[in-house]
């Protein structure tokens, strides 16, 4: 019997640890552009700040490709190593980098079915709940839908409709 209450203690935390439903946040928008507009902004690195207030900078090379290494230095100054890890030409890419002993990932899309949306998917692996909010605040979702409500202003204003 103590050998199973042991047992019971050792998977009983493991098993919590994979329970967590909160590792994905997405958000969508529809977006009055056409399909290439969105793309070149949503791939235009050098002008995030504009609609990312968690954004300074980004400095990528021009030819942007899968497993490229680009630098983001964000509102707090910190200077974050973010690596392309797939890109799909005038559709989607997906961002990583690393928080500690885990990886956060950002995937930006459009889909052009009936009317053009913009869809932004992050999710963290590797690491709990309480770490990641620890790096990205306990309201991520609500960040992320301010951050894509901005992107359709900047879009609108600087893009035109």
């Amino acid at each position: 019997m103590k050998t199973l209450a042991k047992i019971a203690l050792f998977f009983l935390p493991l098993i919590g640890l994979a329970q967590n439903p909160d590792k994905t946040f997405e958000v969508s928008i529809l977006l009055e552009t056409s399909p290439e507009n969105a793309w070149n902004a949503i791939t235009d690195f050098s002008n995030f700040n504009t609609w990312d207030t968690n954004v300074v900078a980004v400095k990528c090379p021009e030819d942007v490709r899968n497993n490229q290494i680009c630098q983001m230095i964000s509102n707090t100054g910190d200077i974050i190593e973010v690596e392309l890890v797939e890109r799909i030409e005038n559709q989607s890419y997906t961002i990583r980098y690393k928080l500690s002993s885990g990886n956060f990932y950002v995937k930006r899309s459009l889909d052009n079915k009936d009317q053009l949306r913009f869809t932004e998917t992050a999710w963290f692996t590797g690491i709990s709940k309480k770490t990641f909010e620890k790096y990205k605040g306990d309201n991520y979702a609500s960040l992320m839908k301010n951050r894509i409500q901005s992107f359709k202003s900047y879009l609108e204003k600087d893009f035109g409709k």
